[in-house]
């Protein structure tokens, strides 16, 4: 009886250890195979990092803002940080200085509240500083070498208009809200590179009214420098 329990427990020491052992080697496999990914996978698609962008525009003038200043305004800089998160999404903020003149020959206007016509030459002035933040969706990944992506942004913009009639100046300065969508692309020439060009259009409308502005719009065209690091 004795003799054939041993032989059971041999038979089946002989079935299982070698099991056991070609089972065994595998797994420091597998983790090492999961760490080597994971030192190979972009700290960009691992972790939260930022993008800075620096960019001189140039302004498109619609709707009433163009019956103010028809003209083009090529005095723009636009600034924005962003948080990228590794689900190809970012936060940010933006900010930035524009500036618009147009002026107009010498004529003959008259002033109702005061009674009085002057001959001056009107000079028509908008500066607008925008605060914004923003949200955008990047169709594809963060470490990628070319970055398209949409964006919206929604905040408010301080507002100086001033029009001025020789030395004399009709002005309003005051905050107003402000939502600006705009498409764009980023290039950094290779993957994982920090420093990339980028390329924006960025419609701006203001929620402002005064003299012939009435929800002025603009359309901001830009380009400029872009860098990522984490």
């Amino acid at each position: 009886m004795k003799s054939r329990i041993w032989l059971t427990a041999a038979l089946l020491s002989g079935l299982l250890l070698p099991a056991m052992a070609q089972r065994n080697p595998d797994t420091p496999q597998r983790t090492e195979s999961n760490a080597y990914n994971l030192m190979r996978e972009s700290t960009y698609n691992r972790y939260v990092t930022f993008n800075a962008s620096l960019r001189y525009g140039v302004g498109v003038p619609l709707g009433t803002q163009r019956t103010y200043i028809n003209q083009l305004s090529p005095a723009n800089a636009l600034v924005t940080m962003e948080w990228q998160f590794p689900q190809n999404f970012s936060l940010g903020l933006q900010s930035g200085y524009q500036y618009s003149q147009q002026r107009l020959p010498r004529a003959v206007y008259s002033f109702p509240e005061t009674g009085e016509d002057i001959s001056a030459v009107q000079t028509r002035t908008l500066t607008v500083t925008p605060v914004l933040a923003t949200a955008a969706y990047y169709f594809s990944d963060p470490a990628a070498p070319i970055r398209p992506y949409v964006q919206l942004a929604g905040g408010g913009a301080f507002m100086n208009y001033t029009n001025f009639y020789g030395t004399l100046a009709d002005q309003d300065k005051r905050f107003a809200g402000m939502i600006a969508p705009a498409i764009g692309v980023k290039v950094f020439g290779k993957r994982e590179k920090g420093l990339g060009g980028e390329i924006q259009a960025q419609y701006q409308n203001a929620f402002y009214k005064y003299n012939e502005l009435n929800n002025p719009s603009n359309l901001m065209l830009s380009a400029g420098l872009t860098y990522r690091f984490y």
